[in-house]
């Protein structure tokens, strides 16, 4: 299940660094005013657990990098004492801490959650992840991940800092030679990750609102590594009251499969969300669902107006997406089965008609291949509803075909059920 790091290797010092331009925001991405850099703190080099425990837990290690040598860290929710620990044994970076395995050997260094209890994941607004992040600029390295079916993901964003006004302050983090998956299984002389006991998700990139997250800004980068196994490999999403907040992204080199959905980006019960993700090169294979991206989604009580959702995808594949058997069933179950499902506006609750207006999507694809996937390979929609009555009024979903991504077999259909309107509406550009 290990996939195989890029040649380059840059020195460790220069990880953190290489994410200081992200040339994207929500608006354009060619805009680069808004510069990341990490503080250039000490490195720390730790070789056990309890070594990273104490410098991770540690309020006087804030800016560190955190260099650990090749091992297993076993994680666990109390010390050898019995005494419960901070964060009920996950690992929270604090503000512009990094963590770093051995460059160049993704499955040197292994983190271990299988042992820790469901109570560990669970805080005020849900559940959280293994690692997480969000104070500050962090990065995430050269690490494996063995998950917890009960964790919301492998790594979280979701740690806020409010500055001294009460707004949160904005974050950025990379995730780079990270593989995310189930199990620790022994393998000859070593170790390796099976699919099965993954957490639900290997990388999620999120606002949540209910946690003072409205109106935060993320910026992340997620580059050569593999998730698999869980409900979503990569999430994306501003969710359940994170209103205005804006993520962008930029992947490349990533391997998404054996999940319930490769990738899935939208806006969840927001207003005036943004999200701008950029694809280059990546693999999204033998998931059930390839990707979702969307504007705007109401499967719980709430409304998602006035959002918007781009996507760019250069040289990515969506293919082969034939999976029918999950491993992870600790999030909604999804039962859209293909390629790339592209919607404007969603409603999937009962009784909630008209609680999506105004949402739009837009999806560019050159060079990217989308083939071979069980029921269909490229499906856009407006609007649409699960339930009885339109989901909303004013809702688009605009795709853009480049290149080979011409000869995808799509439907586009512009309201399910239908708008009289209609103000609902799915344009495709480039179609062959």
């Amino acid at each position: 299940m290990l996939g195989k790091g890029f040649d380059a290797c840059p020195v460790r010092g220069q990880h953190v660094v290489s994410m200081a331009v992200l040339t994207m925001t929500l608006m354009s991405p060619l805009d680069n005013t808004y510069i990341v850099s990490a503080a250039q703190g000490s490195t720390i080099s730790v070789s056990n657990v309890e070594e990273l425990y104490a410098v991770l837990n540690d309020a006087a290690n804030e800016g560190a990098e955190v260099a650990l040598a090749p091992g297993v860290y076993t994680l666990s929710a109390t010390d050898p004492g019995g005494t419960l620990r901070p964060n009920r044994g996950r690992l929270e970076l604090k503000a512009d801490m990094s963590l770093y395995g051995v460059a160049g050997d993704r499955a040197a260094v292994v983190i271990d959650a299988s042992l820790l209890p469901d109570s560990s994941f669970t805080v005020p607004f849900g559940r959280t992840g293994i690692i997480r992040a969000g104070l500050g600029s962090s990065a995430i390295e050269w690490l494996t991940i063995a998950g917890q079916p009960f964790a919301a993901a492998a790594i979280e964003t979701d740690l806020v800092q409010p500055d001294p006004q009460g707004v949160p302050t904005r974050t950025a983090i990379r995730v780079a030679h990270v593989v995310a998956g189930g199990r620790l299984l022994p393998d000859g002389g070593g170790s390796r990750v099976d699919i099965s006991g993954a957490s639900a998700r290997g990388v999620d990139i999120r606002n949540v609102g209910t946690a003072g997250m409205a109106g935060r800004r993320i910026d992340a980068e997620i580059v050569d590594s593999e998730v698999f196994g869980g409900v979503e490999g990569i999430r994306v999403i501003n969710f359940n009251g994170a209103h205005f907040g804006e993520i962008t992204v930029t992947m490349q080199g990533n391997r998404s499969h054996a999940n319930r959905l490769g990738c899935i980006i939208e806006n969840n019960r927001s207003n005036s969300a943004k999200i701008f993700v950029r694809s280059s090169g990546d693999r999204f294979e033998d998931n059930g669902l390839g990707c979702e991206i969307g504007g705007a989604l109401v499967a719980a009580a709430g409304v998602a107006s006035s959002n918007t959702t781009t996507f760019e995808a250069h040289g990515t594949h969506f293919t082969n997406n034939t999976r029918t058997v999950f491993f992870n069933e600790t999030g909604p179950a999804f039962t859209d089965l293909g390629g790339l499902l592209v919607v404007g506006a969603e409603v999937a609750l009962a009784g909630a008609p008209n609680t999506t207006s105004g949402n739009t999507v837009v999806v560019k694809l050159w060079g990217s291949k989308i083939a071979e996937n069980q029921q269909f390979d490229l499906q856009a929609f407006g609007a649409r509803s699960s339930a009885p009555g339109l989901a909303g009024s004013d809702n688009h979903a605009v795709v853009e075909l480049h290149g080979v991504s011409k000869l995808v077999q799509l439907l586009a259909v512009d309201s399910e059920p239908a708008d009289p309107g209609p103000t609902n509406t799915a344009t495709v550009i480039g179609r062959r």
